[in-house]
């Protein structure tokens, strides 16, 4: 879809913002709020600070991602709105060329901070997954991805809080192309409610553009469990997409 004009529904503010991400679930497990007792944040990131940032998948698009952030720049602009320094979120209507509309929610990145344990290099998974995780695993016959044993992360060994980007890694490097100071959620998880991610981190420092974005997708996502169940844990933010999660409050605007 290229952008054509945007309508904006409703600018809300942090506490709102704060509201809808403690009824972040995921995908696999609709009774989890995830966010339910995490301390929420936003920090301006230089690019200093974004390189100390993690990514499930270290490959970024430029044709119909990195330039549909610019696209959407320029649009928000032209409303007074900044889109790499969101303090809440915006509710929207996008139109595209054909005048076709599909409804989304914007909010700032995401960066969420588990505290994952490192056995010589090689992440330590068996205490990021919960009673429910493992039992789900094996009624269903979900397992731990064997090629996760593969990842080394030099001098690590421990317990070591990473922050990982788990939405809108393509804004956040947008902005890091440009040297712009940008704004992004961080979330600190309770160890009482961690999930890992859906695919494993990765430095910042792998991620490279490439032009076109492949039918099958990356091949340099790890995933934490093996298919069929590997989008189990994928969150359900309120921002991203139509529905945007399924928490906006507004159920006849998101069509239901």
């Amino acid at each position: 879809m290229v952008l054509q004009r945007i309508e904006i529904q409703k600018e809300f503010g942090f506490g709102e913002l704060e509201e809808r991400l403690r009824e972040v679930r995921l995908k696999g497990f609709s009774d989890t709020r995830i966010y339910e007792d995490a301390k929420i944040s936003i920090q301006r990131m230089n690019n200093s600070a974004v390189e100390s940032l993690y990514i499930p998948q270290p490959t970024v698009y430029r044709k119909g991602f990195l330039d549909r952030i610019e696209e959407m720049q320029k649009l928000f602009n032209r409303s007074g709105i900044d889109v790499f320094c969101l303090r809440g979120g915006i509710d929207y209507i996008a139109f595209d060329e054909k005048g076709q509309a599909t409804q989304w929610t914007l909010i700032p990145p995401v960066a969420e901070v588990n505290l994952f344990n490192f056995v010589n290099g090689t992440i330590d998974y068996s205490n990021l997954l919960g009673e429910d995780l493992k039992k789900a695993m094996q009624e269903k016959g979900h397992e731990l991805n064997p090629e996760l044993k593969q990842l080394n992360y030099p001098g690590f060994d421990g317990a070591k809080s990473l922050p990982l980007v788990c939405d809108g890694s393509h804004r956040i490097h947008s902005a890091y192309e440009r040297g712009i100071t940008q704004n992004v959620l961080k979330i600190e998880v309770q160890k009482s409610s961690q999930f890992p991610y859906y695919a494993a981190p990765r430095p910042y420092s792998l991620v490279h553009v490439e032009d076109i974005r492949p039918d099958e997708g990356s091949a340099e996502k790890i995933h934490v469990l093996t298919s069929p169940g590997h989008k189990l844990l994928y969150r359900l933010f309120p921002s991203g997409g139509i529905l945007s999660g399924d928490v906006r409050p507004d159920k006849t605007l998101a069509g239901q």
